[in-house]
């Protein structure tokens, strides 16, 4: 008897022919021969296919459950349908949004007809929760956008002094995360930073450090971790309340590193030197400039030449670069003497500060904000990434 539980059932019905010469047709649905001059079924109007070879075993899968995803053998199944050969194993994974994912071992049956049902439990609030945030995580590791190798110019002549002078930047290309890192990522970063130690973490940081996200500031508790979870429904929000060592040590982590000031620049603002992402004129419908944080990849028309989201606005990010005030004096920061530069501006910013070459300055490597995020660049394509 089915527990009043279970939200649906996947059936599958393992069919085995034994068919004399080629002059029939088989229907998928009802499982009777007809003439092979038929193309449809006369019963069901299902279209008739050819007689499976007596050494194999046709499997149908019949799923209720529209969001279901069927993997055999770690191959997503697209028509339904699988040959089973004699002494082989298949592996077969069902999966859907809200349930616990099934797995099966099928071999080659010896019966004409078998039909197995098999139950998908629904998942507790925070079973589903949690699986959301590994698959969101996932989705966003290898969403990278490339940047050419070239030379670009860099730098304005038209805002503070410190961004003085355009200059020549030179590249052999890179690619840069597409969105700012998410706080799905994030704690997986943490998960295994307390399995396996400090390995991934700059040697000039704190002895002991946390890198947990926190802050005491009472209007920072709402984004700051409890108990090492991200805070609720935010799972594609930029993480925040993270300084320059957790940030380095994340970058480490997924195989990555920081960006230093010129690509994160180029990256933002493409070969034309732009004084945003989209354009030389500021325009609040194209970033967040608003009251809080919001998830990433929101501003669709906002996106940068490269096609990278939010690097005006919603959180300013961390670079590899440390601050001087003559950028061509500027060098790579190791994690003391000296300050990161910040890049990008924030939710709470101004137009002045969300410009692409504006440059953040006088914070220490240990500061933590709401307003401050990452993101992280590779010299590798992100498919040879293995975090």
């Amino acid at each position: 008897m089915i527990k009043k539980s279970v939200k649906f059932i996947l059936t599958l019905v393992l069919l085995l022919f034994a068919v004399a010469g080629f002059a029939e047709k088989l229907c998928p649905e009802c499982s009777k021969l007809f003439d092979d001059s038929i193309n449809f079924c006369p019963n069901d109007g299902a279209r008739l296919i050819d007689p499976v070879n007596p050494e194999t075993t046709r499997v149908f899968f019949k799923v209720t459950q529209p969001t279901a995803v069927i993997s055999v053998s770690g191959a997503e199944l697209k028509n339904g349908i699988i040959e089973m050969v004699k002494d082989k194993d298949y592996n077969v994974s069902i999966s859907a949004g809200g349930y616990q994912t099934t797995n099966v071992i099928m071999k080659k049956s010896l019966q004409n007809n078998l039909e197995l049902t098999l139950n998908l439990n629904e998942l507790t609030p925070e079973a589903a929760r949690i699986a959301k945030l590994s698959v969101l995580a996932g989705n966003r590791d290898a969403d990278m956008v490339e940047i050419k190798p070239g030379t670009y110019m860099i730098g304005s002549d038209r805002g503070n002094h410190d961004e003085k002078p355009i200059r020549k930047f030179e590249t052999q290309g890179f690619w840069i995360d597409k969105y700012e890192v998410t706080c799905a990522q994030y704690q997986r970063f943490l998960e295994a930073i307390r399995k396996e130690g400090h390995k991934w973490c700059n040697e000039n940081e704190p002895h002991n450090k946390d890198h947990t996200p926190y802050h005491t500031y009472a209007w920072a508790l709402k984004f700051s971790w409890i108990g090492g979870q991200p805070p609720r429904d935010m799972g594609d929000y930029p993480v925040v309340l993270v300084d320059w060592y957790d940030a380095y040590a994340y970058a480490k982590w997924a195989g990555k590193r920081l960006p230093t000031e010129e690509e994160w620049e180029l990256a933002a603002r493409g070969s034309d030197s732009r004084e945003y992402p989209w354009g030389n004129t500021f325009s609040a419908d194209r970033c967040n400039v608003s009251d809080k944080p919001l998830a990433v990849g929101l501003f669709k028309n906002g996106v940068s030449p490269w096609g990278a989201y939010d690097m005006a606005g919603n959180v300013s990010e961390w670079t590899a670069t440390a601050y001087e005030p003559r950028p061509f004096d500027s060098y790579v920061f190791l994690g003391k003497f000296g300050q990161p530069i910040i890049k990008g501006g924030s939710w709470d910013d101004t137009s002045k500060s969300c410009r692409s070459s504006a440059r953040d300055t006088r914070r220490s490597p240990a500061y933590r904000s709401t307003t401050v995020g990452f993101r992280c660049v590779s010299d590798k394509e992100p498919w040879l990434l293995k975090p």
